[in-house]
């Protein structure tokens, strides 16, 4: 009797939902043989990459990808001329909307729900939504002497955006070397400052969002030069955390692992995913926030300089 009560409650107890400690999957892009850019996946704990996604157009900073909200899809632009998206085991390729064709060699970056952000003329916000043909816009500076970054950083629900801006963001500034990260919804309203620098070997940049949205991380220079005084001056990089919400301008230090860059929270932000760059090959690595020690993640087997740019961490879910 037992045995037949245990045969009729296995198939009952297999179709239960997934624990919620299920083992977790990091997705980033990479560089591929030939100059193309490749989507790739590992699981949170290490071991053998998964590749996704063979051949795709590269651009100036690799391959462009998102994870969805709901992890089952990746978009990418997969294709020249428009953003696609894949399953999240790499197949099922299917086009999501069209891109400008003059967006070929531009920073482009995409959103979690399939939208795509660039920069045009150093000023202005460019956001494309999904299977629309006319983007929306808007001025990010006004000041004739400042620019923005061009890559713009689309937040985890896709209502928002960061960017970084160079220079006076007003009509005057008591110091026109003023850098600021802000966030905004994508029409461009609701304007934060979260972080604010200034000085010589100040340069924003490597910015990434937690998953809750409640915090991004970035690099910022030190404007410490070489103490010798020599050639060529070297400002090292310090990387901070802030909150989205702006309520602290001057960020707070973070520790992270020696030698690495791009980093990407895990999402319960208890963890960061970076690139590193060791003995001419481009690896990832893991670490506890906070923490200055890393475990290996995923070792890409395409030497330096045949792999022209870093892994990016796009996902991790």
């Amino acid at each position: 009797m037992r045995r037949l009560v245990l045969t009729l409650a296995l198939p009952a107890l297999l179709a239960l939902p997934v624990p919620a400690f299920a083992a977790q999957t990091v997705y980033f892009t990479a560089a591929g043989p030939f100059g193309v850019a490749q989507i790739w996946s590992v699981d949170a704990a290490g071991g053998k990459p998964e590749l996704l996604r063979r051949r795709m157009p590269v651009g100036p900073e690799g391959g462009a990808a998102a994870l969805s909200r709901s992890g089952k899809r990746i978009f990418c632009i997969c294709r020249k001329d428009g953003v696609d998206s894949i399953a999240a085991d790499g197949g099922g390729l299917r086009r999501v909307g069209p891109l400008p064709r003059a967006l070929r060699y531009s920073v482009v970056t995409l959103g979690p729900d399939g939208s795509a952000h660039w920069i045009r003329r150093f000023t202005t916000v460019y956001s494309l939504a999904p299977g629309a043909r006319k983007p929306r816009a808007f001025r990010a500076v006004r000041n004739p002497e400042s620019v923005v970054d061009e890559r713009i950083v689309p937040g985890p629900d896709g209502r928002r955006i960061a960017y970084v801006a160079y220079g006076c963001l007003g009509p005057t500034c008591p110091d026109d070397g003023i850098e600021t990260l802000l966030t905004a919804k994508v029409g461009g309203s609701d304007k934060t400052v979260v972080y604010q620098s200034t000085g010589e070997g100040k340069e924003i940049g490597e910015v990434a969002w937690s998953a809750d949205g409640s915090q991004l991380i970035f690099v910022d220079g030190t404007g410490e030069g070489d103490p010798k005084g020599e050639l060529p001056v070297f400002f090292p990089p310090q990387y901070l955390v802030a909150p989205a919400d702006g309520s602290n301008p001057a960020g707070a230090p973070i520790a992270l692992p020696e030698g690495v860059f791009n980093p990407f929270f895990s999402p319960a932000a208890d963890q960061l995913a970076f690139s590193a760059f060791d003995q001419g090959r481009f690896e990832l690595r893991t670490a506890a926030t906070g923490s200055a020690e890393a475990s290996p993640l995923a070792k890409l087997h395409c030497r330096y300089p045949n792999c022209e740019f870093a892994p990016r961490v796009f996902g991790w879910r």
